[in-house]
Parts: C-alpha cells; sequence; structure tokens
C-alpha cells in the first residue's frame, strides 16, 4: 500500500582502479508516499540546500573521500563493493529533503520515520525499489550546479501515460498526474486551486538542468543502455547530433595563467629568497595579481616564512573581513596564528587540506578568537577520537562556536562525541522517542531549533503535531541547521552537522529538552516540556526514587528542570552568548500558546525522573 517512490543521488567517481569519473549512484532513498507534486516540492528543497556553499563544501570532501575506492555498478566482480551508505551528509540532505519542510512554520511537512529505515544501498538498480510512482535522480557532482530528472520505471499510477526509462522534466511527470484542466474545469474553486498550485511547483524547477538518458545509462548500464541506443538510432535517422554525456571535471577547471603570471613566479621566488616581499606585496592592489599570488602561495610546500606579510596583504585583498580562508595551505600553528593576528572580527576560518593542523591548532584559533562562529577543519591530521576527547576536556572553548566541520560531526563516523544538549521527544502511547544530540551548542542555536520544530504543533491541520513528534528525523534536522540570519529561508539554510541520536544526557552529561507528546488526544500520558539537568546518582524502581546513600546522609537532589528563561539566565552564567530578544520572545509566544491551547505543561520533579526513569540507558 501506497504511492512509492525512490530518490537516487549520482555524481561523477573514479571508479576502483581507472582513471576516468564515471557516473554512479551514492545515496538512495524509499518514500512510502511520494507522488504529484511531492516528487517536485521535495526536489526543490534538496536543490536549494545542496546550492549553499557551506553545504557544497562538505559535499564536495564526501565525494573526494569515495574517489578511486569502489567498483562501478554491474561490474564483475563487483569489487571493491561501496558501502550501503558512501555519503553519509548527502544521505542525510536527501532524507531531510524528502521527508521533512518547516519553511512555512504555519504550515510544516513530515512524513516517515528513521532515516536509516528509508535508506536504500547506493549499490541497487534504479528500477530494483519497490516502485509505483516512478523515481528522482539528481546529479551533484558540482552541488552548486545541480541537475535533476524524474524516470518512470515501469509505470506511474497517474492520469496520463509517460515513456518509460526516460529523463522526464518536472511539467512531465507532474502533468501526468495533473492534467491541463479545460476551461469548464476551470470553473471550479478546487480545480483552480489545484491547478495554480501544480503549475507553481513546476515553476519552482524553472531553469534547472535536466538529468540527461546519457548520465543515466552511465550510472546504470544495463537498464537505460537499450533506451539510449535506440534514443540514439532515432536522432541519426533524423540527422540529428547525439548528445554526449557532459564532463565535469573540477580539478582541471583552471585559467591557462598568462606571461604575466608565470613571470610573477621567478620574481615571488627571489623576494622569499631574500626575505624581502615589499615589492611583491604591493602588486596585490592591481587587477587579477592578488588571485596569482595566493595560489602562488597556497602550492607551497612547506610554506615559507618569509612569506607570511605577502599572504596576509594577499588575503585581505581577496577576503571578506570576517572570513579568513586558509584551506590547502600546508601552515604551521604558529603561521596560522599569525594570519589571523592581521585580521579583526573574524567570524570563520577555513584550515582544511593542511595536514599540520592538529587539536592544538584548534586549540589555540578558539583561544586567540573566542567569539569565532565557524571553523572547517576538514581532511587534517585531527582524528575522530582525539577530537572527542578535546570536546570533553576543553568545552569552554566552545561557547561561542556554532559550527564546526570535521568527519566527527558532519559523516557520523568513528568515535561518538560528548553530549552537551540533546532533543528527547516521547511519544508515550506509541513508545518511541526521538533523540538529537549536540556536541556544543549557543542559547540562539537551540532558540532557534526548538522554535523551527515547536512552531507547526499550533498548526490549524489536527495531525500537525502528531506528524512532527512521530517524525525521529525532525529533531536532527532542526538541530542540524546552522544559525540563519534575518529572513533567511530554512530551504537556504546550511547545514554544519549531523546531530547523532543520544542518550548520553540521561547519565547526566550535558542538557536535555524534554519534550513529552501523546500521539492522540485519547492517549495516555500529558503533553510536557522541560530543560533538564539530570543527576546520574538519583536511581529509579519501578518509577520510584531510591536514595544510594546511607540514612544518615541528605538524599541526592532531583534532577534540575527549567523553564526556557530560567535555562536561558544559566546559559548565560556559563558563559554563552545570548539569543536575540526577538528570538526568544518568539519560542516565548509558541510555548505560551502551547500550553493554552494545548494543554502542553512545564514538568515538575515528579515527571522529569519518570520522563528520565522511562528512557534511561542502563548503566
Amino acid at each position: 500500500m501506497g504511492q512509492r517512490h525512490q530518490a537516487f543521488v549520482i555524481a561523477k567517481v573514479v571508479p576502483h582502479g581507472q582513471t576516468q569519473a564515471r557516473y554512479r549512484c551514492i545515496a538512495a532513498l524509499h518514500h512510502q508516499w511520494c507522488y504529484g507534486r511531492l516528487p517536485l516540492k521535495a526536489t526543490r528543497r534538496f536543490l536549494s540546500v545542496v546550492k549553499q556553499k557551506d553545504n557544497a563544501e562538505i559535499i564536495h570532501e564526501e565525494l573526494r573521500l569515495i574517489q578511486g575506492k569502489y567498483a562501478r555498478w554491474g561490474e564483475q566482480p563487483e569489487k571493491p563493493k561501496i558501502p550501503n551508505v558512501p555519503c553519509p551528509y548527502t544521505a542525510f540532505l536527501l532524507g531531510t529533503s524528502w521527508n521533512l519542510d518547516f519553511e512555512n512554520k504555519n504550515d510544516p511537512y513530515s512524513s516517515g520515520g528513521a532515516l536509516n529505515n528509508a535508506l536504500l544501498p547506493a549499490n541497487m538498480g534504479s528500477s530494483d525499489g519497490d516502485n509505483n510512482d516512478g523515481i528522482t535522480v539528481i546529479d551533484i557532482t558540482d552541488p552548486e550546479h545541480p541537475a535533476y530528472c524524474f524516470v518512470s520505471v515501469g509505470g506511474l499510477e497517474a492520469e496520463e501515460a509517460v515513456e518509460d526509462y526516460v529523463p522526464l522534466s518536472a511539467t512531465d511527470y507532474a502533468r501526468a498526474y495533473y492534467p491541463i484542466p479545460g476551461a469548464k474545469e476551470m470553473a471550479d474553486e478546487k480545480i483552480r486551486l489545484t491547478e495554480e498550485s501544480v503549475s507553481q511547483t513546476i515553476a519552482s524547477l524553472d531553469g534547472e538542468p535536466l538529468v540527461t538518458l546519457e548520465m543515466l545509462a552511465d550510472a546504470w548500464a544495463d537498464e537505460y543502455r537499450g533506451t539510449l541506443e535506440a534514443s540514439k538510432k532515432s536522432e541519426s535517422n533524423e540527422g540529428k547530433d547525439v548528445l554526449s554525456v557532459p564532463v565535469i571535471d573540477n580539478a582541471s577547471n583552471t585559467l591557462i595563467p598568462s606571461l604575466a603570471d608565470l613571470a610573477l613566479t621567478p620574481a615571488i621566488n627571489h623576494a622569499l629568497e631574500q626575505g624581502q616581499t615589499v615589492d611583491i606585496e604591493d602588486l596585490v592592489w592591481l587587477p587579477g595579481k592578488a588571485e596569482a599570488i595566493f595560489a602562488d602561495l597556497r602550492a607551497r610546500r612547506p610554506f615559507p616564512a618569509p612569506g607570511m606579510a605577502l599572504l596576509s596583504k594577499a588575503l585581505k585583498q581577496l577576503s571578506d573581513a570576517h572570513i579568513v580562508d586558509l584551506s590547502n595551505f600546508h601552515l604551521t600553528t604558529e603561521q596560522i596564528i599569525s594570519v589571523l593576528g592581521a585580521f579583526e572580527n573574524v567570524e570563520v576560518v577555513n584550515l582544511s587540506h593542511n595536514p599540520l593542523v592538529t587539536v592544538d591548532t584548534v586549540r589555540a584559533v578558539l583561544t586567540s578568537i573566542p567569539k569565532l562562529k565557524r571553523l572547517v577543519i576538514l581532511d587534517t591530521s585531527i582524528s575522530t577520537e582525539d577530537l572527542s576527547s578535546f570536546l570533553t576536556t576543553d568545552e569552554k572553548l566552545f561557547l561561542h562556536l556554532d559550527a564546526l566541520i570535521h568527519p566527527l560531526l558532519v559523516f557520523g563516523k568513528g568515535a561518538s562525541y560528548p553530549n552537551a544538549f540533546s532533543f528527547v521527544g516521547l511519544v508515550p502511547d506509541m513508545r518511541t522517542a526521538a533523540a538529537a544530540s549536540l556536541a556544543f551548542f549557543t542559547p540562539a542555536l537551540v532558540v532557534q531549533a526548538l522554535t523551527d520544530y515547536l512552531a507547526g504543533f499550533l498548526s490549524e491541520y489536527p495531525f500537525a503535531a502528531t506528524g512532527t513528534i512521530q517524525a525521529t528525523l525532525a529533531p536532527q534536522a532542526v538541530f542540524s541547521s546552522g544559525l540563519r540570519g534575518e529572513g533567511q529561508k530554512w530551504s537556504n539554510r546550511s547545514v554544519p552537522r549531523v546531530p547523532q541520536a543520544s542518550l548520553r544526557a540521561f547519565k547526566g552529561e550535558g542538557w536535555l529538552f524534554a519534550l513529552q507528546w501523546p500521539a492522540y488526544d485519547h492517549g495516555p500520558g500529558q503533553k510536557l516540556y522541560g530543560f533538564i539537568k539530570v543527576n546520574p546518582a538519583v536511581t529509579h524502581s519501578k518509577g520510584e526514587k531510591v536514595d544510594t546513600k546511607s540514612e544518615v546522609e541528605e538524599p541526592e537532589p532531583e534532577h534540575k528542570v527549567l523553564d526556557l528563561k530560567s535555562f536561558l539566565s544559566e546559559m548565560e552564567g556559563e558563559g554563552r552568548p545570548p539569543a536575540s530578544a526577538a528570538a526568544v520572545d518568539e519560542l516565548v509566544n509558541i510555548l505560551d500558546r502551547l500550553g493554552k491551547e494545548k494543554d502542553l505543561g512545564l514538568m515538575g520533579p515528579k515527571e522529569a525522573r519518570a520522563f528520565v526513569g522511562m528512557l534511561r540507558p542502563s548503566p
């Protein structure tokens, strides 16, 4: 039962033992109820989020990590075989795009359960899924310029028939379900409103390039080769040129250097040898020279000490005043701190692709710039275990940080990280829970995420709250979002983290936002919430508190339970930057309305103890 649809993400990747990049699937997802307008809306959300520069940077790194590692689909023997989820960050973006939409706070969309239950093996054929409403295929070889198409892989449960195994545009796919109504039909208001919605949904993908049949045949040769050959034969008979597979090679997308730039390198070499770069520094103001100098310096291994002043001046000419991009520079910790010292009010630092970057480097950067907002450390010498330990021992260094881009926090591989803040939503009558855990946090992030999550509970749609509370991916989605600027849409958010689903807060590690919300109004359990600091010494037996100390000692205190304003006050006392007054007021208003309209109440110590007791992990 259902309107079953699959979504596939493809990209050009060099297969194992080869040198030429070829298309293959890198992420796949099943959706049980996705047809008509829904695949178009999901595609629009996915295209928007992968295009964001910060997200595209992580996707590029994820693609780099699988280059040359795995056999092509259908190759025999298919070894080394690609993992089911080779690109977890991309798969997370795919899952959240297909299952959730918090763009309109008054009308959220949520569907499905846990992401792991929806993901499919990346090595499957495009027609191997349980399908009756086609598939979506999206190319993210260049994530800032993606392409899409829809495909019928055996027919659609639609009013109009479409050709199988050929790329379909948004118009082709949607009109199979919603043919353009006639003039008489448009007199019916319901039909007119539906047509307006369909037209708007189709238009949302205007201008986006289509995945071609050649690209599909490159990714899944056995499934599309026949259709491609027939298409080529038909085009040949008609005297048309046959389209070729577009080749996107980011590595070769560089300009041939001019003679002036070639002459610049010997001049830089001489200046560095003499330890006098003043004359070269004066060139950074000339058109194009700062870029050429920057590229020359970036390629030097190791980086020469006399080049520090020249690097700082070129960087200042090229960079936003608040962003320092030192990616691919092999600078030592001391050199990095020296460059950063030349800038004021730095908010973003990128140190990726530098094997000299260590935990000590991160410590030095966060110490020298205590109010840094974003630090990118992809492809460095920092292991997941080292970073996890560092987050535990030096947690005060992260009080102002919004985003730390490292494989531990974006790819979800290796060691788990400590909990600083968790969301746990419990549906008592369904016996289900959803969790999202952060390694560090700011009050602004917590306020934004809870506003995104809870606003839809006020929707007039009767099942809005039920759909969100049962969508286990929902809290991970809202807490994965980077801080958005004023007026910035949910669809244009950065995604600097993939939260782990941890219950470490139940052992007293960090803070916990607890939400208890029955799936049905007549179901058991009250609607409750609270910010909780668990006391790990309080144990439970049949729901009752057990004093673990002797009778002559004072009993252990209950778990600390706070409302929003008390929690934010405590966070400010810890030295965290406050959330904006407007953002706090919006969340306060939501909680107040949920109390009045939905009977949501603040937990007391007894309710908090019961909540923790239901979910607390075994020792």
